[in-house]
């Protein structure tokens, strides 16, 4: 258990600096929406989680009684006191537990995968700043509706392990001048397809490649890989996809430079995705009231339980050997140190453990005393913190904090 200072607040850097011409309100208010979603989904993901432990508790649970839930479920638990703090202009609360998941938690998933594209992106700045090329990669393989997600996660991880350990693969890279690569995972889902696992690869090259050699020659690859491991060949329209990177300044504009992300977004950010087409979902969009209801609890409860299990202690991107240390330098953090990794801030004012609990059940209470922490109206966050309080002392615990 570690404490972690951006606990109470959303995570840093997950929107944009940019203020797009928006007034200072303007963006206080988007900033307090998000709050609000952000922790809205952690207290559905938190009380489907703890249901789940519940039902499938041990002997040895139900003798002392209490049945621990994944770590996700307890991202925001409170170590002891809890004090809101001022970062950088921005309010967190610290002295909470964190379960620096970079798949399945609403609050450290973009702190993370933030600070990887940050990275990524610093990587690919270096490298076309030094005149070379990027291409950005496609993997899919056929799947089954009924296929688990873990199957499908475990497939797509082997035949990239696979291929990218192959002769055939150096080969190509010493031909197409192929340097460095770096990879992660993305997972959709939708109901008439169930899940999709897919790689996404961004190849940093010596100078622009034959997309049409390189596609060609990665469908063929990618076939094998997948055909060793007894799925069926891939697509030839749509299993393996290439894309150039324009490095033109004209083209950098336009392609790295999407808003509200760049390529390294591309790469990393699966949590700030929407699903493709009208059916396809992200798994953080099974926590949404529109999708609840249309899916029905029952399904997305499921569903979510599943990408929880299914994600655990995987890695969300990996790099190639060398790529690090040529074009961002230091050590690569662990995801438990990215959350780890503090800065100084001013405490402002304790919050008790069974008030922060009560708050933490209403996030359009929590975003708007983050609101006043922020515009410096301590006192009115003060007689917030008073009147939850008053009305939890005058309640009757009934144990179960972290359900919604």
């Amino acid at each position: 258990m570690n404490q972690n200072t951006t606990g109470g607040g959303e995570p840093r850097r997950a929107v944009s600096d940019a203020s797009g011409g928006k007034t200072p309100m303007q963006r206080l208010e988007e900033r307090r929406n998000l709050r609000i979603d952000m922790w809205r989904r952690r207290n559905r993901s938190a009380s489907w989680l703890i249901d789940h432990a519940i039902e499938h508790a041990t002997r040895a649970d139900r003798l002392r009684g209490f049945a621990l839930p994944m770590r996700p479920a307890r991202c925001g638990w409170p170590l002891g006191r809890v004090d809101m703090t001022l970062i950088n202009g921005r309010a967190y609360a610290t002295g909470l537990e964190h379960c620096a998941s970079p798949w399945a938690c609403p609050v450290c998933t973009p702190v993370i995968r933030a600070r990887r594209a940050r990275d990524l992106q610093q990587a690919a700045d270096r490298w076309t700043g030094e005149g070379h090329a990027l291409t950005f990669v496609t993997l899919t393989r056929p799947h089954t509706k009924s296929e688990p997600l873990a199957d499908g996660l475990d497939l797509v991880a082997r035949a990239w392990s696979d291929m990218t350990g192959s002769q055939r693969w150096r080969k190509l890279r010493n031909d197409l001048g192929i340097r460095h690569h770096a990879r992660s995972v993305e997972i959709t889902w939708s109901p008439a397809h169930g899940w999709h696992a897919h790689v996404h690869a961004l190849l940093f090259t010596d100078a622009p490649v034959n997309r049409e050699r390189l596609q060609d020659e990665l469908r063929d690859m990618w076939s094998r890989a997948l055909e060793h491991l007894g799925s069926r060949k891939p697509s030839k329209r749509h299993g393996v996809l290439c894309e150039n990177v324009e490095t033109t300044p004209e083209g950098a504009a336009s392609y790295l430079s999407k808003p509200p992300d760049r390529i390294g977004s591309e790469i990393t950010r699966m949590d700030r995705k929407q699903g493709r087409g009208h059916d396809s979902l992200t798994p953080f969009q099974l926590l949404d009231p529109p999708v609840i209801r249309r899916l029905g609890e029952w399904r997305a409860k499921s569903l979510w339980i599943e990408y929880v299990e299914s994600t655990q202690r995987r890695r969300s991107i990996t790099w190639s050997r060398h790529l690090r240390s040529s074009l961002v330098g230091g050590r690569e953090a662990s995801d438990r140190q990215i959350i780890d990794d503090t800065i100084p801030g001013t405490r402002l004012y304790p919050i008790a453990p069974r008030t922060w609990r009560s708050l933490r059940r209403s996030p359009t209470l929590l975003a708007h005393l983050c609101s006043r922490t922020e515009t410096g109206e301590i006192p009115i966050a003060l007689d917030i913190i008073r009147l939850i309080a008053h009305e939890r002392d005058g309640k009757t615990d009934d144990g179960n904090d972290e359900a919604e």
